[in-house]
Order: C-alpha cells, then structure tokens, then sequence
C-alpha cells in the first residue's frame, strides 16, 4: 500500500551541492579525450532556467553546460563493470534496465490511489520524516566516493511552503490544501505539468521538465492520495522513463526504480525508487552513467531513503 506521505526534501545538503556535483562531472566528459570524435556532432546546450524549491532533490538541478543528447536506447553508451548492487553502485549500468516504466508507473499509481486519505489533518501540525542520506564529494582532485548514509530527523510544516507569485516559473505551493486543488487525472496532470514551467526557451524538453516538477512536487511534506496517484500517472506516460529492476536504496533495501537520462545532460541518471512489495515511493538516487577521471560509471552519486513518516502535532515531536 502507497504511504500518503512522500519523500523527504533534502535540507541538510549544502546550498549548491547537487549542482557542483554535476557540473564537474558534466566537466570531466567534456575533457575526455577519448570523446572527442564525438564533439562535433554535440548539441551544447543549457538546461532551462527552471526555479526549483530551495531543498529539492537531484531531479530538480540545473547545470550549465550540455552534452551529446542521447535516446533512451542509444547503443553509444558504455556498459559499466559488472558487481554486487549496493547503495553506492549500480552494476552493469546503461545495460540494467527492462524497456518503459509505463506499465510500472500505472501499478504504482493504483497503489497510490488506494492509500486512505488523511483525514483531520491541521495545517498547523507536522509531518515527522527520517531518513537516510548520502551525497558524493566531487572536485578536482578530490575522489568521488559515496560515503556512510546519515541518518537525518525533519519536522516539515503540513502547511507547506508558499512562494510569492513572480518568483518562480511553476508553482512551488506544497501546502496541503493547495495540493488538494492539483488535478487528479493523470493527462490532466500531465497537461499541468508541461504548462507549468518557465518561459519559453529554446531546445527544451517538455518531457523532461515534466518529470523534474512531478519529481518536486513529490517532495511536499504531505500529499493527497489521489494526486499523489494522478502524479505516478503523468510520469507513466512521459516518454523515456526506464525500469530499473534491481535497486538498492541508502538502507540497504532492494528495490526497483524508474530512471530518466536527464534530457539535457545525460551524464547523470535520476531515479525513483519503489519498494518491490508494496511499490511505496521509498527513496531517490543519482548514478553516473558515463566515466572520468574520477567517477564509475554505475557510481551513486547522490542517494535518499526515507525511514519514516508520521503526522505529529508539535515541531520536534517524534512517534
């Protein structure tokens, strides 16, 4: 059965942190010389000036600089090495995956649907979440290596968080009530997706915009159940979006995923975990899909997993 709660925004990062990671990885591609036949027929390009909450996960982040844009099913990517699934590796990567996260996405979106829906909720109370966390340092002459997950306490408002229109490109109120006005079919968030974004720019990917904000939105400290379903429908009928069967969450947890080779710069691959049983949104990670100097690809660069959610009446209350 889906938990009604999502995953949790990730506060304790340094401001900055996801975006430095992935421009120095964007940055190490691009200096490969073993690249540079492929240079040429690069599409440079930057990723749409998107405004993103403060504490949003790797799925939002903007980088600033492109490489080749790959298909989903480009045989130009390198196969990472074989190995054990960890939660700081991901073996065989380019090659784990099993087709469209369609038919997945549609199982996870009933479960959802059939999560009770909170009742008597306060927007004055909390949403208690603890989790597991662990982001790879990067730089130069730094090794990228995913260390220890830390195990971190939240106590989010049910209300939410209201930015002030003209700050931002697409909506960013997660407060509970305003979530209840969300559509609750899945084309009709989809449409809702697309048409709320930034300003028209050149060469973006409405698809790819789409899984970022579906990606934020799920990072409101409560949703209702069926938008919460009405989401996992949208993200099954954006293209691309690609099974991972065996996932392995900061926990330890084994887990299936859905991966999406981010549209305007593939060297990273964001990823969405499910639990294999009751298909509940447990978690979230980052793998390297290409290789530097200093990362593997099929490397975790970034991974979450949520431990637990509870509704509680005071900050700092636990259950």
């Amino acid at each position: 059965m889906m938990n009604a709660l999502p995953s949790l925004p990730e506060r304790e990062l340094p401001p900055g942190r996801h975006r430095q990671l992935k421009e120095h990885l964007m940055q190490e591609i691009e200096q490969d010389p073993v690249r540079e036949e492929a240079s040429s027929r690069r599409r440079w390009r930057l990723r749409p000036a998107i405004a993103v909450p403060v504490a949003a996960g790797a799925l939002a982040i903007a980088v600033t600089a492109g490489i080749t844009s790959w298909s989903s099913d480009d045989s130009e990517r390198p196969v990472g090495r074989d190995g054990e699934a960890t939660y700081f590796f991901a073996p065989n990567v380019n090659a784990d995956t099993e087709g469209s996260a369609a038919e997945l996405l549609t199982q996870v979106a009933a479960a959802a649907a059939e999560t009770p829906a909170a009742e008597d909720i306060r927007e004055d109370q909390y949403v208690y979440i603890r989790s597991l966390v662990a982001t790879a340092p990067v730089g130069d002459d730094i090794e990228t290596e995913l260390p220890e997950p830390v195990e971190s306490e939240e106590w989010l408002t049910v209300g939410g968080t209201d930015i002030p229109a003209g700050q931002t490109g697409y909506e960013r109120n997660t407060g509970y009530d305003h979530l209840q006005t969300l559509p609750t079919d899945p084309d009709a968030m989809l449409e809702w997706l697309r048409s709320h974004q930034d300003v028209e720019t050149e060469g973006r990917n409405y698809d790819q915009d789409a899984f970022v904000l579906a990606g934020d939105l799920l990072r409101a400290p409560l949703m209702p159940s069926d938008v919460g379903a009405a989401l996992f429908g949208a993200l099954s009928r954006i293209p691309d979006v690609l099974v991972v069967p065996h996932a392995v969450d900061a926990a330890g947890r084994d887990a299936i995923a859905v991966a999406r080779y981010d549209s305007y710069n593939p060297g990273v691959r964001d990823e969405l975990m499910f639990d294999k049983d009751t298909l509940e949104f447990i978690g979230s990670r980052s793998v390297a899909t290409q290789a530097t100097d200093t990362i593997e690809a099929g490397q975790v660069l970034h991974t979450m997993a949520v431990l637990e959610r509870v509704v509680v009446d005071e900050d700092g209350e636990r259950p």
